[in-house]
Formats: C-alpha cells, structure tokens, sequence
C-alpha cells in the first residue's frame, strides 16, 4: 500500500472521527448537526475530486473548530502538505490560530504544524522564530521544535546555531559516572553533532585558522570516536604543520576504527609517509594495513612499490595470492595488467571490461536508505542522515 493511500486513510479515519465526536458530544440541534454532517461530506467529496482549495475552504467556513474536531482540521493540513498543497496547509493552520478558544498546549501544536508548513514552503525564518516560540513555551513540543531548528540551520550552514541546537537535544550527562549506552535517536544527533564540528573546522581551515580547527576536531572526535572525516581532517591539519608523525598516528587510529575507509585515506598516508621516512618503511606499512584490512587500495599500492623494488613476478604473486583471499574488480584488472600475466587481444579486452565495470559501478552506500552513487557524501542526499554512507566492501568494492 503506497505512502500517499495511507496518509488519505488516515485524512478520512481522523475526519470521520472528529465528525462523530462533535455530533455524539455537541448540544443537539438539529439544524446545526446537519449543516455539520453536510459540510464535511461536502469538503470530503472536494478532496477525493482533487480539488483541495475548495475543500480547505469548505472545512475553514463550515468546519466549527473546537477541541473534537482539531484533529480532523491537522489532519487535512498535514495531508495537503505531503501532497505538495503549502498553501492550503498553512490556510488551514493559520485558521485555527485565529480560534483563541483552543487550550494553549493545542496552539503550541499547531505553531509546530504551521513552521512544519514554512519549512516545505522555504520559508525557513518565519519557521524558525515560530519554532522558537515552541522551544521557550512547550515541554510537550520542545523536542520536536528543537529537531526542525536543526534542521533549519544545517540546511542554511549555520553551524554554530546547528551545533547549539543538537547540544540541546542531547541529555544532561554525568562526567562523575560512566556515560550511559546512547539511545539510537541520541546517537544520531551525536553523529550530527560530530559533522557539524568538522564543517566548522573546514571554514576555520579556509581562513587558516588551525587552532580553531584543531579544538573543533577534538569535540568532532569526542561526540563520534567513528568519525573518519575528523580523523582525515586532523590529519591534514597536521600535515600542513609538518607534523608527518601525528598525522600517521591519526590515521592509523582511523583505520583501526573504521576500515572501510581505507582507500579514502591513502592519499594521506602516502603523504605522511614520503615526509616521515623511505620507501621499504612505506612498503611494509602498506604491506601490515593491506593484510589488516584486505583493502584493494593499499594491496595495489603495495604491488606497485614491489614492482619497483623486486620485479614483476613477485608482485604477480602477491597480486594473485590477494585476489584468491579477496577478489575485487581493482585487483583483478592490476593482476591483468602486470607483464608476467601474459598478453594478447583477449587480456587487453578482458582488462578494458573490468575497468569500465569498476568506473561505472557505484562506489559508496547509505546504510541507513540504501542509497549509492559514486561520490562520497557525509550527509546523505536522500535520507539526510549524517555519517550514514560508506565505501562499498565486497566484490565490486574496495
């Protein structure tokens, strides 16, 4: 059953019962009762004919708005905002804020309903100072509020307000105890957290600012100790500054966190290493990291530098014995390129295919919405989750 037929269902369910409370529990009058009844069945008949302007109308005018038929009035502005109707939404919203007569926790809700509707519009300041209001007034809605601010300012790249906000949404912890095991949805504003850090210590490092930057990675770090981008960033910090030991210290710490990213670290590796020693101590580090982590970028990087220093049947050797134990499309096309493996049209053809299929197959997944690409995102295009897309790991991966 699609997303949309739900959320219709749902519009009649929360009409239908909105009705039935107002007419079980409104002083009888007949006449009144049926103009009720009459009007919803006509502003139910608009909607199922596509025509939400005239039903949003129809609920404004005739709908009465009281505490049994709030829910039918949010349930209609929420359904015509996931179906792309804003206006009406916020029509239907702002109708009810002109009712004082609702409890002040129903207009905090709807406040919340509404700056849901600036949001989807794009109207992100009018969201913003409603949502405010939310915050400072509402316990109920506070962490809802809280959430959609974040959201506000990642979008806008205001990472110093993003960052204020999601402390916010953490609990209070403890530094006398041990922390306590974090709960999913506290572990994800805590990987937010971390990223909007890094994105700060990006624009600290565009001014050159590398203290700044260094004290942003640490809090980067201490929010999300997974977090490959702080480690690679605090790497290059530490590069610039000629500091090749610290660089590899971070990096190796990275690697032993998360080896998945192993190839994207590499340039930084071998940058840190043709500062901080030779080439045989370079090969043996390649050699130790690709048997930890079997990644296909450091195994070629090692068989390039054995081809230089042992020949090419070694490297043949080590390339096959790599492939049996892991093969990936990478390995394969390096093992077919080495002149001990032969040659002829069928090789060259056979080496051609494997490359365009490596180019060609997408390199990194969400693991969280399952979306892939070839580029590698932080912040997911499709489920706007941070942290959540890694580097593929299999056959056709790393």
């Amino acid at each position: 059953m699609s997303n949309e037929l739900l959320q219709f269902l749902f519009f009649v369910v929360a009409v239908s019962a909105g009705w039935l409370a107002g007419y079980c529990y409104r002083p009888r009058s007949g006449k009144k009762d049926t103009d009720t009844s009459s009007s919803y069945y006509k502003g139910l008949n608009y909607l199922l004919s596509e025509q939400p302007d005239a039903a949003v109308m129809t609920v404004i005018n005739d709908l009465p708005v009281n505490l049994e038929t709030l829910p039918t009035h949010l349930a209609l502005g929420n359904l015509l905002r996931s179906k792309g109707e804003v206006d009406g939404a916020i029509r239907v919203h702002q109708n009810l804020l002109s009712r004082p007569s609702l409890p002040r926790e129903k207009l905090h809700q709807v406040h919340l309903e509404l700056a849901r509707d600036y949001i989807s519009a794009g109207v992100l300041d009018r969201a913003e100072r409603l949502l405010k209001d939310v915050v400072d007034e509402s316990e109920v809605f506070r962490a809802d509020a809280l959430e959609h601010l974040q959201h506000i300012y990642q979008t806008e790249r205001e990472w110093d307000h993003a960052i204020a906000v999601a402390l916010r949404r953490l609990p209070p912890r403890s530094w006398l105890k041990k922390a306590p095991v974090a709960e999913p949805a506290d572990r994800r504003v805590e990987r937010a957290l971390s990223h909007f850090y890094c994105e700060k210590a990006q624009l600290l490092l565009a001014e050159h600012n590398y203290k700044g930057a260094i004290a942003a990675l640490q809090s980067a770090r201490q929010f999300d100790r997974d977090n490959v981008r702080a480690y690679m960033l605090s790497a290059n910090i530490a590069l610039k500054q000629n500091k090749p030991e610290l660089a590899l210290d971070l990096l190796h710490t990275a690697i032993d966190r998360q080896a998945a990213f192993s190839s994207e670290m590499l340039p930084l590796f071998r940058e840190a290493f043709a500062r901080f020693s030779g080439r045989d101590a370079y090969l043996d580090a390649l050699l130790g990291i690709a048997k930890n982590t079997e990644s296909s970028a450091f195994i070629i990087e090692a068989a390039e530098l054995m081809a230089a220093k042992d020949g090419s049947e070694l490297t043949l050797q080590y390339l096959l014995d790599a492939a049996r134990q892991r093969p990936t499309l990478g390995l394969l096309a390096k093992v077919l390129e080495q002149p001990a493996a032969g040659s002829g049209q069928t090789l060259e053809l056979v080496q051609g295919v494997l490359l365009k299929l490596r180019a060609e197959r997408p390199a990194y997944r969400c693991r969280q919405c399952g979306f892939s690409g070839q580029k590698l995102h932080w912040l997911c295009p499709s489920c706007e989750q941070w942290g959540t897309i890694t580097p593929i790991r299999g056959t056709q991966g790393d």
